[in-house]
């Protein structure tokens, strides 16, 4: 019922503006409920993305469709998602989990595109920031009051996965969404706003910790330091966020599971599992080696596993790079750098000619989320689970409608004058 329920409301607020329909889908996605259409079951993340598509192509059909706004992303990301269809043509087999796969990858390239023809002002831009932090407010809530009542003790076997089904993966989500929240925090000017998302953004820091994943800890330093960096004028408010949530750790009992993760356990130490990466990220590289062009295909690393190391039993390469290598070859490896070295350049313009502080601050908190997840995702690949990969396509349709808003802003500005 609440899946149906969310497919209509996403359906009338996506006719009434498309951004509050995008806002819905952002909102809801994490938690997939499940629905029907007639006897067809399916969850609500794809129910809504249906919507949405359906009402994007209903405007562009009818008479006097929305202009078509241009990016400087749009080709990158296009030639991206050409060198991952051509994966299929390293003809390794196992077909049907990689068509599954490039569905799911067209759906990240889909939703890129609905962001940059959905965010036509700076409301749009707040309206759908507001629901990626309401939503993963939610399941930060939901992770962590268990943990300060008493309720769950954090552990290896109780680490915290959120909507997700692993807690390296939960960490990469939170990553990618915890440095927007921190940066939409710092924008609220009233004294009970920034209380409140202060407080937010402790509860975003310490359901990270909760996940017990050092490559997350280590994606949000960077995140935090990037913010710092590009920040200088809130550094305070920073820290202050910094401190909250230690002693958030302090009061809810992680500095023991926090410790343990960062001891020297034998077998469970920082360098026991570095270590233990190696002949993972090996059979990477001889995956590149031996299809250097196509690569194996989009989410076969884990049928082939076994080819190059029957020891290691596991699904990815724990280093993005490595994984797009080893599956899109040297074309979508090689268009992916070239797309994230456009993504940046697009964000240091915008940070450059930010029409006002607001606007700076969510593009630096957009540079933060992109660093952070980078630093994580050189130990572990949250890319490929279907809601990490959704709020990463829309961070990058966000970060390629940034200059264009910003062009629009200084306009009005000037006419106003």
């Amino acid at each position: 019922m609440l899946g149906t329920l969310a497919a209509l409301v996403a359906l009338g607020a996506a006719i009434y503006r498309p951004a509050l329909g995008l806002a819905v889908l952002l909102f809801t996605y994490p938690f997939d409920l499940t629905t029907f259409v007639g006897p067809v079951k399916v969850t609500t993340s794809y129910a809504l993305f249906a919507i949405l598509v359906g009402v994007w192509v209903a405007r562009e059909i009818l008479p006097n469709p929305p202009k078509w706004q241009r990016t400087s992303l749009d080709w990158p990301v296009a030639l991206f998602a050409v060198a991952t269809y051509l994966s299929l043509l390293g003809l390794t087999g196992n077909y049907s989990d990689q068509l599954v796969a490039l569905l799911k990858a067209t759906g990240g390239f889909v939703l890129f595109f609905i962001a940059t023809q959905s965010l036509r002002s700076k409301g749009d831009v707040w309206l759908v920031v507001g629901a990626v932090f309401a939503t993963g407010l939610l399941q930060s809530v939901e992770t962590i009051l268990p943990v300060v009542n008493g309720t769950v003790v954090v552990s290896d076997a109780t680490r915290a996965t959120g909507t997700v089904n692993e807690a390296n993966d939960f960490a990469g989500y939170l990553v990618l969404v915890g440095p927007l929240a921190v940066a939409a925090g710092l924008t609220l000017r009233h004294r009970w706003l920034t209380i409140a998302g202060g407080v937010g953004t402790l509860l975003f820091g310490a359901a990270l910790v909760a996940t017990l994943s050092r490559s997350g800890w280590l994606g949000i330093v960077v995140a935090v330091i990037a913010l710092a960096v590009l920040l200088p004028q809130r550094r305070r408010q920073i820290a202050m966020i910094g401190g909250g949530v230690l002693t958030v750790l302090l009061i809810g009992g992680l500095a023991g599971p926090i410790a343990d993760r960062l001891g020297n356990q034998a077998g469970s130490s920082p360098l026991d599992t570095f270590l233990a990466r190696v002949p993972i990220w090996s059979a990477a590289v001889a995956m590149f080696v031996q299809h250097p062009v196509f690569g194996i295909g989009v989410d076969n690393f884990q049928n082939l596993i076994d080819n190059y190391n029957p020891d290691l039993g596991v699904n990815q390469a724990h280093n993005l790079s490595l994984n797009m290598a080893a599956e899109r070859g040297i074309l979508g490896f090689g268009t992916f750098v070239g797309l994230v070295v456009m993504l940046f350049k697009v964000l240091g313009g915008a940070l450059r000619s930010a029409p006002s502080f607001p606007y700076r601050v969510l593009t630096a908190g957009i540079i933060a989320s992109f660093l952070g997840f980078f630093a994580h995702s050189q130990f572990d690949v949250s890319y490929y689970d279907y809601k990490i990969l959704l709020m990463f396509w829309f961070l990058v349709g966000l970060a390629a409608i940034l200059p264009s808003l910003q062009n629009a802003a200084v306009t009005m500005e000037a006419a106003r004058r």
